[in-house]
């Protein structure tokens, strides 16, 4: 396959347009290692010393899935958004380095989104793998199906432990399962194949709509784990379970779409990981950095840290319907509205610089103490979602004078230390990634207490129509209304 030409820049990926039309119903997730005899570094100053490498080629993925699709591989390439198929196209978004890349896909009714990304979750020491996701609608079922047959034989473990036959559109095409499992996806399912690895026919009839959708293996009757067709399948969620299947039982297809279910978050909070790494300082993806920090700061700071990461901890396992006055666990940092869809955030948002806490704590006043400035910047930042909700793109580029207002921050004002904010535009946009695709935040929540010399201000995004945040930054800035430069 001929080099790879970008039809447009990474950034350029159209986010809001396809976080509100594109509906995925089920995820595949194919990894592969650094290919033989790269010279990959045992230790490296950080992530960009690594990144830089160049060591992964996303052609041999790229081309697998144009053999099964009977595309023309130089057309792909060539970076036109033509197949040489009617009615197919394959759109390239990645800058010169290729890597990252999204693709938008669409094959006649059928869209999917294709990315492909170097991660380090194996550990930094190997050098790396290349992770490719890719995500369809409904109308793209049976080409998710063929594509996790096509696609199996790829993997960071060895394939070929067992293998089945299964018919597809008229074709009988060979997969292969893996002996290990990966742990990436919430759902893992384990195959009993027979001495020699084959898994039996009415088993291998309905793994096409499993395969890279859940950790596949198999394993051999001799190990004694499971016999010929015997099948567990095991859901790592908040109240994990197990199901075992008998050889002559398929799994129930409210079972199967569940798997498919789990795969679209499962795929995106992998992609989600791993491009945030490029769109956050070094300091905060460095993690021993980071720990050397913490080893020096305040105790007062550390708190405020604590209460960021137990926020944020809030926000992600805690279901998105919990928050009436009798669920459990509750929700003790009140993000309600925060919660109402999905949420992401970026490294230097859960790992602020620590100038940016320099007078936070609460202040003396004669009423009492005040409010935490970062507590009370939450509150601003949940009200700013509540006044965003519903309104249009139009309405969302131009704010009304003094910002918006919401209505559960009209009493902020009478709390001591008479705290005021301003929900508007960001002075200076930063991007992020947001369920896997590349986000703006061009909107900032400030707040302000009587005798702060600076305001503090959370820069996010907001996408209306799916309700989706991304929390960018903290940063300190000027009090609206006062003269002075903004500092971030």
């Amino acid at each position: 396959m001929q080099p790879i030409t970008p039809s447009l820049p990474f950034l350029a990926f159209p986010t809001a347009k396809v976080l509100a039309e594109f509906r995925p119903v089920r995820g595949l997730l194919v990894e592969i290692p650094v290919p033989e005899g790269s010279k990959a570094p045992i230790y490296f100053r950080s992530l960009g010393d690594l990144l830089d490498l160049e060591l992964h080629d996303a052609r041999p993925l790229v081309e697998a899935i144009c053999q099964e699709m009977g595309y023309d591989t130089g057309k792909v390439a060539a970076g036109e958004g033509e197949t040489g198929v009617h009615g197919h196209s394959w759109v390239t978004y990645c800058d010169a380095r290729l890597l990252p890349m999204l693709v938008r896909w669409t094959a006649g009714e059928a869209n999917l989104l294709v990315t492909l990304v170097e991660t380090v979750q194996r550990g930094n020491s190997l050098g790396g793998d290349l992770r490719l996701t890719i995500l369809g609608d409904e109308a793209a079922k049976p080409i998710m199906r063929r594509l996790g047959v096509a696609l199996s034989r790829f993997g960071i473990t060895k394939r070929g432990y067992c293998t089945g036959r299964a018919e597809l559109e008229g074709r009988n095409r060979t997969f292969t399962l893996p002996e290990l499992q990966t742990g990436r996806m919430s759902t893992s399912l384990t195959i009993g194949g027979d001495a020699q690895g084959e898994i039996t026919p009415q088993r291998a009839r309905e793994l096409p709509d499993l395969l890279l959708s859940c950790d596949c293996i198999g394993t051999r009757s001799e190990a004694g784990l499971h016999q010929a067709g015997e099948t567990m399948l095991t859901l790592h969620s908040r109240n994990p379970f197990r199901m075992r299947f008998a050889a002559d039982r398929l799994i129930a297809p409210e079972m199967v779409d569940l798997i498919h279910h789990a795969s679209v978050q499962d795929v995106r909070n992998l992609t989600t990981a791993d491009l945030k790494r490029r769109y956050g300082s070094e300091r905060a993806c460095n993690s021993m950095v980071y720990l050397d920090l913490l080893r020096t700061e305040m105790p007062h700071t550390q708190g405020v840290r604590a209460f960021i990461a137990g926020l944020l901890h809030e926000i992600e396992r805690v279901g998105r319907h919990e928050h009436t006055p009798l669920s459990y666990p509750g929700l003790p940092f009140g993000t309600q509205t925060l919660r109402r869809g999905p949420v992401s955030y970026s490294e230097d948002f859960s790992k602020p610089e620590q100038e940016v806490f320099a007078g936070v704590e609460p202040m003396a006043t004669s009423r009492g103490p005040t409010s935490n400035l970062v507590n009370l910047a939450f509150q601003v930042l949940e009200g700013a979602v509540w006044a965003l909700e519903g309104l249009s793109e139009k309405e969302l580029s131009k704010p009304p004078q003094g910002g918006w207002t919401a209505e559960p921050l009209r009493y902020m004002k009478e709390e001591q230390g008479n705290p005021r904010y301003r929900i508007t535009n960001c002075e200076e946009p930063t991007w992020g990634i947001h369920q896997g695709l590349p986000i703006l935040a061009d909107k900032s929540a400030i707040v302000w207490r009587r005798g702060d010399e600076q305001a503090l201000a959370i820069d996010f995004a907001y996408h209306t129509q799916t309700q989706g945040v991304h929390l960018a930054r903290f940063r300190r800035c000027r009090v609206p209304g006062r003269k002075g430069e903004a500092q971030s």
